[in-house]
């Protein structure tokens, strides 16, 4: 299944650890119209907020259902399972995002200290 990933697990080695395995086909860039990147109420994290005329960008991966899972667990009980289309350059696709429950109109700054060490933790 496709997976729409633009935060935290966008970085490769981070989506392996937090994937338990790494992915076989490289991520592709893709484009989400329709909403923007901002803060987790109470996190340093990323979510996606809807906002007309707005786009995230971000990368498409194809991951298992095993994988799925452990992703879900990495995200937590904030992040739901969305389905969205998606946007690159081989045309529009259909797949799946996390999507936080409670997000804030800030937008959000990557701060890549905070990213790597979540990733590591998990």
């Amino acid at each position: 299944m496709k997976l729409f990933v633009y935060g935290t697990l966008a970085d490769p080695a981070a989506l392996g650890r937090c994937a338990g395995r790494p992915v076989k086909h490289a991520p592709q860039p893709a484009k989400l119209h329709g909403f923007k990147r901002v803060f987790l109420r109470g996190a340093r994290y990323p979510t996606l907020r809807r906002a007309p005329g707005e786009h995230v960008h971000g990368v498409m991966l194809r991951v298992n259902a095993d994988m799925l899972v452990r992703l879900q667990n990495y995200e937590s009980v904030r992040y739901r399972v969305v389905h969205v289309r998606l946007h690159s350059e081989t045309g529009p696709h259909r797949a799946r995002v996390f999507i936080g429950d409670a997000a804030t109109t800030v937008a959000w700054v990557a701060d890549v200290k905070i990213m790597t060490l979540r990733s590591r933790t998990f």
